[in-house]
């Protein structure tokens, strides 16, 4: 089981406890991207190692971040990080939300075939959503600016939520272009397992 082994080191790295059987159904989940990737290119990492680092371990290094209930990934692609968090915190509610039929159905099978109960999948364009004001975290890895993810998602969250994006290098311009409805809690570094790259979490709230 060596993408078990990989998965279980990269966690342990982070910090993040997992149970075998959350691993189990991780490496169950990149098993069913890697075959439907093949047909429908729902991402452009073809190689299942760096589908590990690149994806699952990134998707993890966002746990911590994850302290409400009720959760949605605007612009989820085929469930990163929603799908990855949903797996990890059964006990937590998620909904899926990307345009991209492929991509939403591939979402679909997972949860079918894998038993996942937590998930809703949202195959819709952001602004059509109906639960505004609903979610602890707006979460998303997949906006080109933070700019553009504000404008997309500034109703989403309940007042006591925030908006949690993924970036790679410190966004300083785009930290200093946040629209006004809208502050920096904190922008910190993500530590993820072999991954070279910069990577970092950006925590913003709407202002009261």
């Amino acid at each position: 089981m060596p993408h078990f082994e990989t998965i279980q080191k990269g966690a342990q790295q982070m910090g993040v406890v997992l149970s075998d059987e959350t691993i189990q159904i991780l490496v169950n989940y990149l098993a069913m991207l890697e075959k439907w990737n093949k047909a429908y290119n729902l991402t452009a990492i073809r190689d299942v190692e760096q589908m590990i680092s690149l994806h699952l371990l990134d998707s993890l290094a966002t746990l911590p971040y994850i302290t409400g209930e009720n959760i949605i990934d605007v612009g989820t692609g085929p469930g990163l990080p929603g799908m990855v968090l949903a797996i990890c915190y059964p006990d937590k509610r998620f909904t899926l939300l990307d345009s991209n039929g492929k991509k939403t159905r591939f979402l679909t099978q997972v949860k079918m075939e894998l038993g996942i109960h937590n998930v809703t999948v949202a195959n819709e364009r952001v602004e059509k959503h109906q639960y505004q004001g609903q979610y602890d975290h707006v979460i998303s890895r997949a906006f080109a600016s933070l700019q553009d993810m504000i404008n997309w998602t500034l109703p989403l969250p309940k007042d006591s939520g925030n908006f949690l994006a993924m970036k790679g290098v410190y966004p300083s311009e785009e930290i200093a272009a946040l629209p006004k409805e809208v502050e920096l809690v904190f922008a910190e570094p993500l530590n993820v397992p072999n991954v070279q790259a910069e990577r970092h979490m950006v925590v913003m709230t709407r202002k009261g």
